[in-house]
């Protein structure tokens, strides 16, 4: 009998800090569970894209786009279901999980990480099957990859996590300051609240500058689940094949023997930081207009 006081002192310092936390509003669960997987099926060309510029290092954006499309519009949307309907617990992560390793953890930047980490073992199967599914569509038979089983890590994994942490960040930590300066910019009063129309521009603002800064890690992660050289590989022999990639993807030497950027940096930072722009601004606006309506409605 002596021992249940001990473990009640013993325990109370412990979960006395995990009960205090506040959870996730029910409005952020659903702008998550069912704002994301819509998100993410409407941008699914996009992000098909950037998987196809991972793998081609001649064409622009324009003839991605068409390759994307190659086989007719409704081949943009190849591998979208999968993604999708993982959508919904990776947007919960995007929007309430972050929420909540907010209140545990007491900042954005930890909070994002933790986010990331998060995102990244529960999007990394459907993701890295949407890839392969749409590299195989048009490769039409040449240079295709078995589509690995539904597995939470694997090869690409840690590129994987550093993509989703930067373009997280965006909408967690780049677009507060962003906006204030777009208040400022615009004439508002920098002290007041943020107008909604203001914050929507930081937001995608804040998407795209984090899209771009993504970018390299994003082509990591496609270059390395759609490249059988890299799926066979050790962990040593993708690091090696990844700085090969970005070398050969990114930077030509021209005759006098200089180092200059290609035009697949615009490229693909253009492909990506589009995605991320459209999607993640789009999923703030979702999650400003589902607390907006569970506040009036109360």
């Amino acid at each position: 009998m002596a021992l249940q006081p001990n473990l009640q002192r013993i325990l109370q310092p412990i979960l006395q800090p995990i009960l205090q936390i506040s959870l996730p509003q029910p409005a952020l669960l659903l702008a998550g569970g069912f704002g994301g997987p819509l998100i993410i099926g409407a941008f699914t060309p996009l992000r098909n894209a950037c998987t196809l510029a991972s793998q081609d290092a001649t064409c622009n954006a324009r003839q991605i786009m068409g390759r994307v499309f190659s086989m007719g519009f409704r081949s943009g949307w190849t591998g979208a279901w999968t993604p999708a309907a993982a959508a919904a617990m990776q947007f919960t992560m995007l929007g309430p999980g972050y929420h909540l390793y907010l209140n545990l953890l007491g900042s954005p930047a930890p909070a994002v990480v933790a986010g990331a980490l998060t995102e990244t073992f529960i999007t990394y199967a459907s993701s890295t099957r949407n890839a392969q599914l749409m590299h195989n569509q048009a490769s039409a038979g040449r240079d295709t990859v078995p589509v690995r089983p539904m597995m939470p890590t694997g090869p690409g994994f840690t590129a994987l996590l550093l993509r989703n942490g930067a373009a997280m960040a965006g909408i967690r930590v780049i677009s507060d300051p962003l906006s204030r300066m777009l208040q400022w910019m615009v004439g508002a009063d920098t002290k007041g609240a943020v107008s909604p129309q203001v914050k929507t521009g930081g937001d995608f603002l804040a998407s795209v500058l984090c899209g771009a800064f993504s970018m390299p890690f994003n082509q990591i992660y496609n270059m390395q689940v759609t490249s059988a050289a890299c799926l066979n590989g050790t962990p040593m022999r993708r690091v090696t094949l990844a700085l090969r990639f970005l070398r050969s993807q990114y930077l030509e030497t021209t005759a006098s023997g200089s180092v200059r950027l290609r035009h697949t940096m615009l490229r693909d930072a253009l492909l990506r930081s589009s995605y991320i722009g459209c999607a993640y601004c789009s999923f703030a606006i979702v999650e400003r207009m589902a607390l907006h309506f569970a506040s009036n409605g109360k």
